[in-house]
């Protein structure tokens, strides 16, 4: 017995159907739709590039501040402890995003 979804259509089919209509997207050049994929990447990346070059400072402060926050137990150098480490690893996630991104 076929089970038919609640649309009363052989949901089998309309998966086939799909799978077709995919498959043959994935044949065609990307070319033919008439959309430049690394214009495409550029206008995507470009600003995220400009504001790493531009905030980065500020994100390993904010870090850096999280990281005292979530230290707010103990004196003073368990503190700025926290704040270091949390500098620190802002400091290097941004540089990883950097990297990654070429910037």
């Amino acid at each position: 017995m076929k089970q038919l979804s609640h649309y009363g259509k052989d949901s089998n089919g309309l998966a086939r159907w799909a799978g077709y209509v995919g498959i043959g997207l994935m044949m065609v050049n990307i070319e033919a739709y008439g959309f430049d994929l690394d214009a495409g990447i550029k206008a995507a990346t470009d600003p995220v590039k400009a504001m790493i070059n531009t905030y980065y400072p500020v994100g390993i402060f904010i870090t850096g501040a999280i990281g005292a926050i979530m230290q707010q137990q103990g004196d003073l150098r368990d503190r700025m402890l926290g704040f270091g480490k949390g500098s620190l690893i802002g400091g290097l996630t941004v540089m990883a995003v950097k990297a990654g991104l070429g910037v």
